[in-house]
């Protein structure tokens, strides 16, 4: 059965594996992004992950899927968010194909979450769906009788850079920026705190967590209608 190396590059984590044709995982980690070090080093990191999967498995291919917006026929980043500093410009496709020899298709990880919904998850079976993921920034995506809408120019449906308050949606409510403001109004190191911790202690009415975890909301629902309460 075929195999491919899966790599999913994060703002905060670089998630990776290797896939049958069966969606079966055969193997898989994750290591920290370090994404202020820049798009070379994680381009680099990458890279090296495929590089050492492909000597334990015969691999057909390499399977990226990433934070930025992805020009999907060039498999490159066309623009990123100041998150991942110099990451506009990396060439994911050609690097990898030059230094393992195997095809490679990149496209944005959060096109990749909603096409997998649609095809197996919640989404099965709807003919038209949307995704919206809080992590590292803020992304969305709209799959259509099971295909991505990418819209002409390949940036369909990336709501968090929408203007918001003098700023834009993901700097306003991310749960990277949710993590840095609880560190900074607990006078803790941000490396101490994520987004399951501050919502597990928002549940056990940590006050500063709860503060802070509705404010975050509240731009959410200027988007997308939810409760908050």
């Amino acid at each position: 059965m075929k195999q491919y190396i899966c790599i999913d590059i994060g703002g905060t984590e670089i998630k990776h594996g290797v896939i049958d044709g069966s969606a079966q995982f055969l193997a898989k980690g994750k290591t920290p992004t370090e994404a202020w070090k820049g798009g070379r080093s994680i381009l680099e990191k990458a890279v090296g992950i495929a590089s050492d999967y492909q000597r334990q498995w015969k691999a057909e291919g390499v399977c990226v899927s990433t934070a930025g917006m992805v020009d999907v026929e060039k498999g490159e980043i066309f623009y990123s968010a100041p998150l991942i500093p110099g990451y506009t410009g990396t060439k994911i496709k050609a690097r990898m194909e030059s230094e393992l020899g195997l095809p490679c298709e990149v496209e944005n990880d959060v096109n990749c979450a909603g096409l997998a919904e649609a095809v197996s998850g919640a989404a099965a079976g709807c003919g038209l769906a949307l995704c919206l993921t809080i992590g590292t920034g803020i992304g969305g995506c709209i799959v259509m009788d099971g295909k991505v809408f990418h819209g002409f120019s390949g940036s369909a449906c990336e709501v968090g850079y929408m203007h918001m308050d003098g700023s834009d949606f993901q700097t306003l409510g991310a749960a990277s920026i949710l993590v840095r403001k609880v560190a900074a109004a607990r006078n803790e190191p941000e490396e101490e705190w994520d987004g399951r911790r501050i919502f597990e202690l928002a549940k056990e009415g940590d006050s500063v967590c709860v503060r802070l975890s509705m404010r975050c909301a509240r731009c959410w629902e200027r988007v997308y209608p939810i409760s908050v309460m």
